[in-house]
């Protein structure tokens, strides 16, 4: 398990980074929102990478809403890989999510349960994995521009294999972050600034893994390229 001190120290330098410029984080907010309705979508993804991709380079506070054409760019490409992530997760999701169909057009009640339980299961635990895995390859894209590297799941496992202390510091501080944001969503009104809170934040922790790591492998960043 990762050390109590290293979990709670990354838990409060991903807050402090994630409220470090409140006018970028009005303005991010109401991205969010309009992501909701896909239009402001890239722009949000765009956004985040950029944050990655500073955050490596040494930039501890959120950047400003600028450079939106390369923002667009970065953000149209983390879509083919959120894609490829969400195609994965839907073949998974399909395998036992047959049975269900096909039992509910039955009257066997017990196993049409079983089978529910086991797909509801199925989708819990996959996403939560792909989400986690999801921003190594988002690191990835931001620290290399491939969006083929990305989707490598070779370079995706291997990346995370090179410091696997660290990214389950990674997870756990996600995961109490995310825990924390799911309290902040009680207010509707707040769910947007909450989501982007809650994204940048955890932005600030894989980023900060992946330079842990870089400093612990510097032969990462060579295997990359």
């Amino acid at each position: 398990m990762p050390p109590n001190n290293d979990l709670l120290e990354t838990i409060l330098m991903a807050g402090k980074y994630a409220l470090s410029n409140l006018a970028t984080l009005l303005v991010g907010g109401i991205v969010v929102a309009l992501s909701f309705l896909v239009i402001g979508l890239p722009f949000f993804l765009g956004f985040v990478t950029r944050c990655m991709r500073e955050i490596v380079r040494g930039n501890g506070v959120l950047p400003e809403w600028v450079e939106i054409g390369q923002m667009f760019v970065d953000g149209i490409r983390m879509t083919l890989v959120f894609l490829a992530y969400a195609a994965v997760y839907a073949l998974i999701v399909l395998i036992p999510g047959i049975p269900v169909l096909v039992f509910s057009y039955t009257d066997m009640t017990f196993l049409l349960l079983i089978s529910t339980i086991l797909l509801v299961t199925t989708m819990a635990i996959t996403a939560a994995t792909l989400a986690f895995v999801f921003f190594a390859s988002w690191v990835l894209y931001a620290s290399t521009g491939s969006v083929r590297k990305a989707i490598n799941i070779k370079k995706v496992i291997g990346f995370i294999l090179y410091n696997p202390e660290g990214f389950l510091v990674a997870i756990a501080s996600s995961a109490a972050i995310a825990a924390i944001g799911v309290v902040a969503m009680t207010l509707v009104v707040s769910i947007p600034w909450a989501v982007f809170t809650i994204s940048v934040a955890i932005t600030f922790i894989y980023a900060r893994f992946y330079q842990d790591t870089a400093k612990l492998q510097p032969r990462m960043v060579e295997w990359l390229r």
